[in-house]
């Protein structure tokens, strides 16, 4: 999202920024953003909107700029090497993870950078302005269009109306402006445009003497939708278009990706010069990195570049079949490198229409980003499985299908989530829809699935979800663990309760009471507080070699009338061994894990809070599962899904790929393993865990790794369920 901001960050001849030497020709300068300019130095910045203006140049060039030094560069202008000129244009330019920009001239020159704000980092809503494109001409100031019919006088300014009329709803943060300076004096000048009312900035866009220039800016707008644009150092008219408007705060619009890549060189081969007044398609969509149709792309900002101008001209650029608006891109000289940065929306088709007014001109199209508003995926599931209804609980899983817009973005990937926590999980196609099935493990009560578009820091970028309600825990039948008469370890007791067919819902609680009384609730010897699932009766509380009652008391909502149930279980006895030994968790296959007895903690793999402050997609490890493939397991899936979300270790789902019951292939990329873990005390089974763990195969677009675990959760009856901490403890 676009928040407004200005601000000087560097001027190579004041010595802001640090610098107070020219540019030296091909040499990248590290430039800070972050923290300066009403930018906030949090790591929200995500890209910066800059007004960049280049002077004192030994001869014709081109202004490169770049987040870091592993980055592509963006084309920002092309300057002149006229003595006593300057050459001015906004770019956009991401901001690297340090908070630094770099940026390089092809020759000597000074280097003025006015910030007109930036772009947010993640896609909370909390920042203003998505962006929507429009195309109109708003003032000239030749013909008294918008403005009054006189030029612009040194020191004097205009104000212009945004907003109401021009398609631009009142409470718009910002506008995407092309400023065009019809200057028929022998003198250059600058224009600065800001909010009417507000403080003038030391933004300068520079244009040339005895000839039109056209410069992009982006403007914060007043309350009342209003812009001022003052004119220094010599008489100009005017014309101003707009390409678009910023939202206010939460209000949508397309959010913003910076990028880097030519899409367009009629120079190359097969292509050739554009002849006087011909509008030539001219594909942006899937080329450069520039996402496909149907991914939300709305529009993109490029650097038009004219190559040696055939004549005095301009061209128009517009979406390829829609009605040239009559708006201006750029404007040239003869023989003249000349560039503009240019907003614009695509045809439906991905192209743009780009329209040569002069006799045959070469152009030349850079890209800066693109603007996308995120597509929703969608997911159903099977009848009797639809949205709104109550259905009796499933024996097994249901089959459920999804469908994804192409990711516009490489570090996109598809989570679906049961009440929240993670049960499938895919990449996503760059070129076209995802589609596919995949079995859904469901709960008791209501089930909300949602199909999420995250990224790898695991932010939501777009979402839809439905519900769907099952079964009627309060006329089920209950069961116990550990079963009636069992024996176990003094210290190491879990109790817990489940139903013949249908799993308790999110919102309900345990009370377990532990006597020596058969009635098996009088004096208790310890009771839990309300729990979420099972409990373990803390150590010391009970005594070898005796026998204890319990019973478990259970409060929540059920069934499709959720009406609130009370419900006790009958009185359990078991037995506590006088001689205690190891506990066991072995898995189906028959591979053990043994802790000693009395021994038993809580401690956790790591902690979720400091693995989040590394690189989300970094490899975290890697093992060979049963059938001889190398797993990989990335941070952010381990410590945010794993750990924080499901209660899971690393252990777990390791051990879960090398010893799984099963390991299906519910689509060509993905590997789902099923594993059963059991806890058993003299060979008595004691508690059942079942874990699924889905793999993706797919390589990631950065490492070239495979993308690796999407998720791993523990299950109750095919049900989604957190993992209970016995098996995290002992594991």
């Amino acid at each position: 999202m676009f928040v407004p901001a200005t601000g000087r960050i560097i001027d190579t001849k004041a010595g802001t920024g640090g610098f107070s030497t020219p540019m030296e020709a091909g040499k990248y300068r590290t430039i800070k953003v972050a923290g300066l300019a009403g930018l906030p130095d949090d790591g929200s910045v995500g890209a910066v909107s800059l007004n960049a203006t280049v002077g004192a140049s030994t001869g014709y060039g081109t202004l490169f700029g770049r987040p870091d030094a592993d980055s592509g560069r963006t084309t920002m202008l092309i300057y002149n090497g006229v003595s006593g000129e300057y050459t001015s244009n906004s770019a956009t330019l991401a901001v690297g993870a340090d908070g630094t920009i770099q940026v390089m001239t092809e020759t000597s020159a000074r280097l003025i950078l006015d910030v007109q704000g930036y772009y947010t980092a993640n896609t909370d809503g909390t920042a203003a302005g998505g962006f929507v494109p429009v195309a109109k001409r708003l003032v000239d100031t030749r013909s008294g269009t918008g403005a009054a019919k006189a030029a612009i006088a040194p020191g004097k300014s205009i104000d212009v109306q945004i907003t109401g009329a021009n398609g631009v709803p009142a409470g718009a943060s910002a506008a995407v402006v092309n400023l065009i300076a019809v200057n028929s004096t022998d003198a250059d000048g600058y224009l600065t445009p800001y909010a009417t009312g507000g403080t003038k900035p030391q933004n300068s866009l520079h244009y040339a003497p005895s000839e039109t220039t056209s410069m992009q800016a982006q403007v914060p707008l007043s309350s009342a939708g209003k812009i001022t644009i003052a004119n220094s150092s010599t008489t100009t008219n005017l014309l101003v278009d707009i390409q678009g408007y910023f939202t206010a705060a939460g209000k949508g619009g397309a959010v913003f990706t910076p990028s880097h890549g030519r899409a367009y060189d009629s120079r190359a081969s097969g292509n050739t010069a554009l002849a006087q007044n011909e509008v030539r398609s001219i594909q942006i969509a899937g080329t450069a990195g520039v996402p496909v149709m149907g991914s939300g792309i709305t529009a993109v900002t490029l650097t038009l570049i004219v190559a040696h101008g055939g004549s005095a001209g301009y061209a128009d650029v517009y979406a390829d079949g829609k009605t040239n608006p009559g708006t201006t891109a750029v404007n040239f000289q003869p023989n003249e490198i000349q560039s503009n940065t240019i907003t614009v929306p695509l045809g439906a088709n991905g192209k743009i229409a780009l329209r040569n007014a002069a006799e045959a001109t070469n152009y030349v199209v850079d890209v800066q980003g693109w603007y996308t508003n995120p597509v929703a995926p969608t997911v159903t599931c099977d009848a009797p499985y639809t949205p709104g209804s109550w259905s009796a609980t499933p024996a097994n899983a249901i089959a459920c299908h999804y469908s994804v817009a192409p990711a516009f973005r490489s570090d996109l990937e598809l989570v679906v989530a049961n009440n929240g926590i993670a049960v499938w999980g895919d990449s996503l196609n760059e070129t076209a829809m995802s589609s596919g099935d995949f079995l859904l493990d469901t709960t008791g009560g209501v089930n909300l699935i949602s199909a999420a578009v995250v990224d790898d820091a695991d932010d939501i970028i777009a979402e839809s979800s439905f519900s769907f309600g099952l079964g009627d825990w309060g006329s089920a039948t209950l069961t116990t663990m550990p079963e009636q008469d069992s024996l176990v370890n003094a210290d190491d007791v879990t109790l817990s309760a489940a139903t013949d067919r249908d799993a308790f819902e999110e919102d309900t609680k345990f009370k377990y009471i532990v006597t020596a009384n058969p009635e098996g609730t009088s004096t208790p010897i310890v009771a839990s507080d309300w729990q979420a699932d099972s409990w373990t009766v803390p150590a010391g509380h009970l005594e070898a070699g005796h026998t204890y009652y319990w019973k478990v008391v259970i409060e929540g909502k059920s069934g499709q009338s959720r009406a609130q149930v009370h419900r006790e279980s009958p009185v359990n006895t078991f037995n506590t061994d006088p001689k205690p030994v190891d506990t066991q968790i072995t898995s189906s296959d028959g591979q053990e894990v043994t802790a000693p007895a009395g021994e038993l903690d809580s401690t956790s793999a790591a902690s979720s809070t400091s693995a989040h402050q590394t690189a989300e997609q970094e490899v975290y490890t890697t093992w060979t599962d049963k059938y001889g493939y190398r797993v990989y397991l990335r941070k952010g899936v381990y410590f945010n899904k794993i750990v924080a979300l499901h209660n899971g270790s690393l252990k777990i789902v390791q051990r879960a790929t090398q010893y799984s019951d099963s390991r299906t292939n519910p689509n060509p990329t993905t590997y789902q393993y099923d594993t059963t873990f059991y806890k058993t005390y003299r060979g008595k089974v004691e508690n059942i865990a079942h874990y699924r763990t889905i793999v993706n195969k797919d390589k990631d677009r950065i490492d070239g790794k495979p993308r690796g675990v999407v998720t791993g959760y523990c299950r109750q009856a095919n049900k989604a369920k957190l993992c209970p901490n016995w098996l995290k403890q002992t594991i």
